[in-house]
């Protein structure tokens, strides 16, 4: 099944959401703050939610930017608060490249229990993906 995308603009960031065959897939551009970009996970978890999805691929390639860190720990330790609250047993894959994505944030997701990879390509993001029941 597909749906058609939203779009949300965010100081910012602009996030395209679509779910395609059980995945929510948000396709993120523009620059990163610490605030825009947890605006912009929170959104598409409560969309996640919502859809009743629990797989996410995040792709950043086309963001610009870099965060503390600190930034990126607290992105990580937020956005665990809320998936272990509302979104337990999620998969989560993001595909970007540094500076704006060093894999940090994913490491502290990955040691407080969250099932979630970086991947360099959309591919290699999908087919670890595949391998978890929807």
């Amino acid at each position: 099944m597909l749906e058609r995308p939203s779009q949300e603009l965010s100081e910012g960031l602009h996030t395209d959401i679509e779910v395609r065959k059980g995945i929510l897939l948000a396709t993120v551009s523009g620059y990163l703050t610490f605030d825009t970009a947890l605006r912009m996970f929170m959104k598409v978890f409560e969309t996640a939610k919502e859809k009743e999805v629990r797989k996410i691929l995040f792709n950043v390639l086309a963001v610009d930017g870099e965060l503390s860190t600190l930034e990126r720990y607290n992105l990580g330790i937020e956005s665990v608060a809320y998936l272990t609250r509302c979104l337990p047993n999620i998969r989560i894959a993001v595909v970007g490249k540094q500076p704006a994505m060093d894999g940090f944030g994913v490491r502290v997701g990955q040691n407080r229990g969250v099932a979630a990879e970086t991947f360099s390509t959309q591919e290699q993001a999908l087919k670890w993906l595949a391998r978890w029941p929807s």
